[in-house]
């Protein structure tokens, strides 16, 4: 496996892990009631499933950014007893842009590892683990090429585009695997308002999300244009636009599910949760939108793995 291999798979790990830190907790606190009221259980078993999937997540992201941070010093200091050079590390901590970056990351790892074994009530510590999801989130603004935009407003302009950005991704993405552990639940439960609820919790997810793809269009476009200063004639013909553009096509195929399950599907559920139409109808048609929003969190994933190729290759110059 070279550098380059190792550095791809270590950011696409550690993105994966830190969109379901941001995304999942957020979930159960604009859409999450139509599962935890009612005649459920009081601990939903989706709450459960995406409490398991959060311990899971924080090793992972700790593990993996670490990783990725010894890539870099491999890759910045050219071989590994380099890197691990208690001079060269101090030079790298303490005489560089990055170094304040990576010890507060290397902080959060510890803290997000400590709040995981913590006795604390599940609202309390979804809480903590998006907030440092987003402090994750955001610092990766100066690792990345925002960082090359400078002091001043231009740099400022980029660092906060990049971050929303990020912010706006993971709060889809990272939303997608909760929200089928509660369809999935509400489907087992098989109550009588089942298909009421799948609806209301879709309508509070799709929100959400229309809100965070319309930042992700705006501040993506805005990044590509930082990346070749305006000049976008710069992305044919060069490495980093066909990793972009492979990037916008996968995007766009969520972007198609998207739209089809908002304006097409969940239409024809409302329809038919109002009519009172046969329940086994309704139950086909929860489990098309089911289908089609576990092929959107495939493509999610597949989009991170395109980001963390892009995230390293050089923009043209």
């Amino acid at each position: 496996m070279t550098l380059f291999q190792f550095l791809v798979i270590m950011r696409w790990i550690y993105f994966a892990a830190v969109f379901v830190l941001f995304g999942a907790p957020l979930f159960w606190f604009y859409a999450g009631r139509e599962v935890s009221s009612g005649s459920l259980l009081h601990v939903p078993r989706s709450l459960c499933a995406t409490l398991h999937l959060l311990r899971i997540a924080v090793p992972v992201v700790a593990l993996s950014g670490i990783a990725w941070l010894v890539g870099i010093l491999v890759n910045m200091t050219g071989g590994f007893s380099n890197a691990v050079d208690p001079e060269t590390l101090h030079l790298f901590f303490f005489a560089t842009q990055f170094g304040p970056v990576a010890i507060l990351r290397l902080v959060l790892f510890v803290v997000i590892v400590v709040i995981t074994i913590l006795p604390m009530r599940h609202r309390a510590w979804f809480c903590a683990l998006s907030i440092i999801a987003a402090l994750l989130l955001v610092s990766q603004a100066w690792l990345g090429h925002a960082a090359e935009g400078g002091a001043g407003v231009y740099g400022t302009v980029m660092i906060i585009t990049y971050s929303l950005h990020l912010l706006a991704g993971a709060a889809w993405v990272g939303g997608l695997p909760p929200l089928l552990f509660a369809l999935v639940e509400l489907h087992q439960c098989d109550l009588d308002d089942t298909a009421a609820r799948t609806l209301a919790i879709l309508s509070r997810y799709s929100l959400m999300a229309m809100i965070a793809v319309t930042i992700i269009v705006i501040s993506g476009a805005a990044n590509a244009g930082f990346r070749v200063a305006g000049a976008f004639d710069r992305l044919f013909w060069t490495g980093y636009g066909e990793v972009l553009v492979t990037k916008l096509i996968v995007v766009a195929l969520m972007l198609g599910l998207a739209y089809f399950n908002r304006f097409v599907a969940m239409p024809r559920l409302r329809i038919a949760v109002l009519k009172g139409g046969a329940a086994s109808r309704q139950r086909a048609q929860i489990a098309r939108l089911r289908t089609s929003i576990g092929v959107e969190l495939v493509l999610g994933l597949l989009v991170l793995g395109i980001a963390a190729v892009l995230g390293i290759t050089p923009p043209p110059q």
